[in-house]
């Protein structure tokens, strides 16, 4: 693959831009309008009262998740996609397209962890262990989820995915392949060293409430400073730390 310079770089990077925080944007605020209907019990986007749930709930709980990870994921991948934007522009094999479909690439795996979440829910919901915003009720459950999430963050797989997040050009010179179904497949791998690296994060929104906007945006903040940050690795060992303490904490029934 070679690369070349070309007027159109600047302008193409201001369009993904703009293109990836508009759709985060919308995400934000779709999430918004659920939060404020999740107090209506009448309301389609609300809990599931009974362990029964109908098609239509699953539908809109996994719709729920899928534009949730998108939008807390898509912020944090905005360095992959500019780079992989400006190489393939520079690229004699460049096609237009190319980057959307990375970035649906991107999307689909994260929408099928989504799908993987729900199930959970459903199964937790199913247990009485949920409350009406989607977070554990049992303390001793709830401390293991974030002491064994705290843990992952010290582990290999944590490592090598993290530092290919955070080394687009190495992950992309490595992994490249030309054309727009490379695009796609380029995407797909991205996403899926993404969800290893973040899915034991994602599973926290059980403990801070599926449907807590605040803690939802705190722990995309803390993912961004993961990823983006010049000492994201020691972010992340930091985060690691405060989890399995907190959840030591709330075993004890002290947190």
């Amino acid at each position: 693959m070679s690369i070349t310079a070309t007027p159109a770089l600047g302008r193409a990077r201001g369009v993904v831009i703009v293109g990836l925080f508009g759709f985060a944007v919308a995400a934000w605020m779709y999430l918004g309008l659920v939060a404020t209907q999740m107090g209506d019990m009448s309301s389609a986007p609300a809990m599931p009262m009974t362990s029964a749930w109908s098609s239509g709930q699953v539908t809109l709980i996994a719709l729920m998740w899928a534009v949730m990870m998108a939008a807390m994921m898509l912020p944090s991948a905005v360095p992959m996609v500019l780079t992989y934007d400006r190489m393939d522009r520079g690229s004699t094999n460049a096609r237009d397209g190319s980057t959307a479909l990375f970035v649906v690439g991107y999307v689909v795996i994260w929408s099928l962890f989504a799908l993987v979440a729900t199930a959970l829910q459903w199964v937790l919901h199913d247990l009485a262990l949920l409350n009406g915003m989607g977070a554990l009720t049992q303390n001793g459950l709830a401390g293991l989820f974030l002491i064994g999430a705290g843990i992952f963050q010290f582990s290999p797989v944590k490592r090598r995915s993290l530092g290919a997040c955070r080394t687009p050009i190495g992950f992309l010179l490595t992994s490249w392949r030309d054309g727009g179904v490379g695009a796609l497949r380029m995407g797909l791998h991205h996403g899926t060293l993404c969800v290893r690296c973040c899915w034991a994060l994602m599973l926290l929104l059980f403990i801070l409430g599926v449907m807590n906007l605040l803690w939802v945006a705190v722990l995309a903040l803390f993912v961004l400073a993961e990823k983006v940050s010049r000492r994201g690795e020691v972010v992340s060992q930091v985060g690691g730390v405060v989890m399995i303490v907190w959840g030591i904490g709330v075993v004890l029934g002290v947190g």
